[in-house]
């Protein structure tokens, strides 16, 4: 049986959506993205070690994705009660990182240097250590899909993977790149 059978049946466990493998080179890398990063559009930008400038250039990114041989897709979806339920994201940001802690274990014991990729920076630390001491933990901490420049709104419907699921939802992405 081959590593990405073996996962599928683990994954099989989780309340994820939707998720579908790929090749890295199916990545869709966009420096409008990244632009939206430096533009502070959600004011993570040059504070912490998941978000740029601290994961390097979209060149660097492109080049530590396309290490890998494998790639994949999954998303949650969460209804809340408007599209305007600011405290319903946060929630279901929370839930979706959850998600990916559990994703990364099992993606970690087939490769243990598996990159995992989610949302909008981290968040493990109060106050992160960023730009004066290494992260406190890595292994915990995921950079950003936008912040590595990954255009995920183009990728989601090209991979047959939904990116909105209905009115009064929000959908979250994470990425795990791996090697078989």
């Amino acid at each position: 049986m081959n590593k990405q059978t073996e996962i599928e049946k683990d994954l099989a466990q989780l309340p994820i959506l939707e998720y579908v493998f790929f090749k890295p080179e199916e990545i869709i890398f966009a420096k409008e993205v990244r632009d939206l990063c430096e533009g502070n559009g959600c004011g993570m930008y040059n504070t912490n070690w998941a978000c740029p400038p601290a994961v390097g250039s979209i060149e660097t990114c492109r080049e530590k994705c396309q290490a890998y041989d494998k790639a994949m897709l999954f998303t949650t979806a969460t209804e809340m009660a408007s599209s305007f339920d600011m405290k319903g994201w946060m929630d279901a940001r929370v839930e979706h990182e959850a998600l990916t802690d559990q994703v990364a274990d099992v993606f970690r014991r087939y490769d243990k240097n598996a990159l995992i990729l989610s949302t909008e920076g981290c968040t493990v630390c109060k106050k992160c250590a960023y730009p004066d001491a290494p992260c406190r933990f890595p292994e915990c901490m995921y950079p950003a899909t936008e912040g590595y420049g990954i255009m995920v709104m183009q990728m989601a419907p090209a991979l047959n993977i939904s990116y909105n699921n209905g009115a009064n939802t929000v959908t979250y992405f994470s990425m795990v790149l791996f090697n078989e």
